[in-house]
Parts: structure tokens; sequence; C-alpha cells
């Protein structure tokens, strides 16, 4: 385990924290439980049924929406629940916060636990059973978009599965989560043609900075670790009042940012698209028009907006140290990455970051045996190596986060 940032947390302890709701995690009442079906094509408009997939075996609950037309279609909404709870519990508690009605919802119940209408969990395995779950709605209903999120233990999970299986997704938001080490997006720097497909995935990341279940760390950690992989469609719902509840939540406002990504309601697009490039987040506004059907004046704007910020970026990574331009790169690489003005930079960084990658590998792993020796000192000193020899890595993103949060 590594011991800096984030990484202090032990990584069981998403499956030991409870996911608070309004109500209390307990069994259904006998006249909430939905029927169980045995093929999701069964489950007609406006029912809520219990399945097992056909393939893997995993149960979840399906809700179709009243006025699903097969013909249109409709979006899919998964979302995987948090420790000692169940799918039932989130469906319910989207219906009551009137959130994706109109949407087919997918609510899947861990594999490990015996009540389908109680305590379950999911586990370090789950992704593909989500997966082979999300396959079978999918083949069952004519889904024009899929989404996938989850609280707590669902949110971990939820980055498993978007980075295992990105064919199945358009977008992600996780709450009150984290990256499993073994699952972070560097590990597939070796596969650019995943890469390519898990970066087109957009991550709404959701984590209360009075959470007091999941360090806000953690969620903090996520979003960096995209960040410094150079994903643009990414967002930080950061809300400072927000703790472990998932139904206080901003989940309807991360979904409509999800749908401008991928060009859904070009109306409320163009609307929100007004708002972000007024913050100069033109890397939303750049995807905005990208989607969009006549989102050309959207790109334009964002690539006026890049070509003014490209030449203070290129100064500063050929005179600044890397303290200095480490973080305003990150930064830069998110909202302006996607341009045309950007292109040519992101390239060259990303050779050089190729060319010391083993390099930062080794120092990285260095400053970890160090911790964990308690020779904080030697440790240190070892990230400013790393920041300073193999400053375009992943991994001195995070050298130099520690470093500058050492006490």
């Amino acid at each position: 385990m590594v011991l800096r940032g984030r990484f202090e947390h032990v990584i069981a302890s998403a499956f030991i924290v409870l996911s608070f709701l309004f109500i209390a995690p307990r069994s259904a009442a006998k006249e909430d439980k939905p029927p169980e079906v045995d093929a999701p094509a069964k489950v007609k408009p406006g029912m809520t049924a219990l399945l097992k997939s056909a393939g893997k075996g995993m149960r979840y609950f399906l809700r179709v929406p009243k006025n699903y037309d097969p013909k249109n279609g409709a979006r899919l909404i998964v979302f995987l629940h948090g420790s000692n709870m169940n799918g039932l519990a989130y469906l319910r508690s989207f219906e009551a916060k009137k959130w994706c009605d109109d949407d087919i919802l997918c609510c899947p119940n861990g594999e490990n636990g015996s009540d389908p209408f109680g305590a379950n969990n999911f586990g370090f395995e789950s992704a593909p059973l989500v997966a082979d779950v999300t396959e079978e709605v999918q083949k069952a209903f004519k889904s024009t978009i899929t989404y996938v999120g989850g609280h707590s233990q669902g949110a971990f999970l939820t980055y498993s599965v978007i980075l295992n299986y990105p064919d199945l997704y358009r977008g992600a938001f996780p709450m009150a989560g984290d990256c499993w080490m073994q699952n972070e997006p560097n590990l597939w720097e070796d596969k650019p043609e995943v890469m390519k497909k898990q970066k087109e995935i957009a991550i709404a990341v959701i984590h209360g900075k009075a959470d007091p279940a999941v360090p806000f760390s953690q969620g903090e950690h996520a979003y960096d670790c995209f960040r410094a992989m150079g994903w643009t469609k990414l967002r930080f719902f950061a809300p400072a009042k927000l703790n472990h509840m998932f139904m206080l939540a901003p989940i309807d406002e991360a979904i409509d940012w999800l749908d401008t990504m991928n060009g859904r309601n070009e109306s409320k697009s163009r609307t929100l698209a007004a708002a972000w490039a007024k913050d100069g987040e033109w890397g939303w506004v750049w995807s905005a028009g990208k989607a969009m059907k006549s989102g050309a004046p959207l790109q334009k704007a964002a690539e006026d907006a890049a070509a003014k910020a490209a030449p203070a970026m290129i100064d500063g990574l050929n005179k600044a140290k890397p303290a200095d331009w480490i973080p305003k790169w990150a930064e830069f690489w998110r909202i302006y990455g996607d341009s045309a003005a950007a292109k040519p930079l992101v390239a060259k960084y990303l050779e050089l970051r190729d060319k010391q990658r083993q390099t930062a590998i080794q120092l990285f792993n260095e400053s970890q045996v160090l911790f964990r020796s308690d020779k904080s000192a030697d440790a240190y000193k070892a990230l400013e190596k790393l920041r300073d020899e193999a400053p375009y890595t992943y991994q001195a993103y995070f050298g130099w986060k520690w470093l500058t949060e050492k006490k």
C-alpha cells in the first residue's frame, strides 16, 4: 500500500463504511418488494422488478419508465449502491427525488449478500458482473446513451467499471469514492487504444467537503488522477456543506453536465456553455461544441481562448522550475487539451512523459519504501528528485502535490 496522500487510507475501508441516506439501511417492507422476473424484456413500462443476470448471475433491480417508447428508446442509468445496502434503496431514492424519471434505471446488488432486499456489498471483482448486467439491459432495450454512477463503495467500483469497460459507458458520476491504487488511469499508458476510449467518457466527480465517512481528500485524489492523465471531460462537484448523504448530492446537475458533454439537449447545452465561457472553462465549451450539431461557434471561441493561453504555458515550460509549472500544466491540459492550439504542446509533453516514465516509477516506488520504513526525510528527497528529474510524468504530479502538503 502506498503511504502518501489519499493512499494513507486502508483500501478495504471502501467496503466497510456505511452509506447514509435519509432512510436507514434495512430490509424492504413486504409491500415494497418488486416481483422477480427472469428476463429484462419482461419488465414493462412503469414497472420495477428484481432480476438475476443470465450471464454472471448478479442480481439487479430494473425500472422501466412509464413513457418508454421502444422506437425512441431512453437513457440508461446504472447506479451502484453503498456498503451494506441494496439497489432498491437507491432506486427508490432516485424516484423520491424525481431524478431520471424518464430513464431506464438499473441498480445492481453487490454479490456479497444473501438477501436481495437487505444488506449487500460489492467486491474488488465486481466490475465484470456490473458490465454483464449493463450489456444484458442494453440488449433488451433501446438505450440512447448509458451512464454509470455509484455512491461510496459504489463510487470506488464506478471508476473500475469505466476504465475496464469503456465501450459500455459515455458518462460517469461517482460520489464519495476514490480510485483503487490497482485501478488508476495511468495503468493503461501502454494501451493507447484503450486510453482513447476511456478519455471519451465524461466524468463528474462528486464529493462533499463535509463528508465524515469517506474523507474529501479521497474524492480530490480521484479527480487528480484523471486530471494528471489529461482528461478534458472532467468536472469536480465539491459542495462545502455536503456530507455523506446521497440524496443531498447534486446528482441532477452532474447528469446535466454529462448530457452536455455528450450533445444531448442542445438548448440547455448552449445556456450552460455560455456560463462556462464566462468562468474560463473552455474545455467544457469545446466538448459541448463538438458534441452539438451546430456547435462550431463554441469550438471556435474555445480555440481562440486556447491560442491566447498557449504562449504563456510554453514560456512556463521552458523557463520555470518544475515546482512552478507542474500544477499550471495540469489545469492547462484539462482546459485546453483538446484544442488544435494545444495539440503540438500536448504531443511534446507526452513524448517526454514516455521517456521519463521508468525513472519516475523507480523514484516513486523508492519514496514509498522509505515512507514505510519511517524514513520520511529521505522519502521527501526522493520525491524532490522525481519532481525535478521526471517532471512530465503522472508520478511527478503527485510528488509535487505531496511536497506542497509537507508539514
